[in-house]
């Protein structure tokens, strides 16, 4: 008769149960996530001058005027260099059709489409209301979104609800199977901190004259994998 240790092993969705002898390993290892809200702390805004003019470089010419004082007003905010970048840049000629004259030539349009970070959330209204008074017409407003910029605190928290979940998960299955919890012996983060962003876009709306963004809350996440010891 060959005699054989009796072992239980569990697994599903990360979790593993092993309770046994003879070098089978006794543990419970569960994976959680945790999860903190915290409030955007800046906006990333996407904008474009554009202008239409009888000649190409004429047209260049406007647009570079218009994109000058955009330049302006975001160095008035102090906002670096670095967080400025042009996404595209041209010119093309724009035509107008109708069923009597067909194909016309109307002029040439020269845009040029920015990325701006303004890594002072509260006041990106006031950039955003300064840009469109300063660039006139010639400036479009395309998007704008609230974005964590620095997570770290929103990570701290993340980290401890996901240990705290981690334990309480394996306190349960410790319950189920009728051991005790023994000492943690492994952990690993599986996931950094990421961002869940929930209703990522926030258009800029008007009160009292001034453009104000809402900047509403984001979710930052943080999966951690942890083993306990079982007596």
């Amino acid at each position: 008769m060959v005699a054989v240790a009796s072992a239980i092993v569990l697994s599903s969705c990360g979790e593993t149960v092993n309770i046994g002898e003879n070098g089978v390993a006794q543990g419970i290892t569960v994976q959680a996530t945790g999860s903190a809200d915290v409030v955007p702390d800046a906006v990333r805004l996407s904008l474009s001058v554009s202008v239409l003019a009888e000649a190409n470089d004429a047209a260049l010419s406007q647009a570079s005027d218009a994109a000058s004082a955009v330049r302006a007003v975001l160095k008035d905010f102090a906002i670096d260099d670095a967080d400025v970048a042009t996404q595209t840049l041209s010119v093309s000629p724009e035509y107008n059709f109708s069923e009597a004259e067909g194909q016309q030539l109307v002029g040439y349009r020269a845009s040029q489409v920015f990325d701006i970070l303004i890594r002072d959330a509260e006041r990106s209204g006031e950039v955003i209301d300064a840009i469109v008074s300063r660039g006139g017409p010639s400036v479009s407003i395309s998007s704008t979104t609230p974005i964590v910029d620095d997570a770290t605190d929103g990570a701290v928290a993340a980290r401890e609800d996901a240990v705290k979940k981690a334990r309480a998960k394996a306190e349960e299955y410790a319950a189920l199977l009728g051991v005790k919890l023994g000492n943690l012996v492994y952990l690993n983060e599986v996931s950094a901190p990421t961002n869940i962003v929930l209703g990522a876009k926030s258009d800029a709306m008007a009160e009292n004259a001034a453009t104000v963004i809402d900047l509403g809350t984001q979710e930052i996440s943080v999966t951690v994998e942890a083993r306990w010891e079982v007596d």
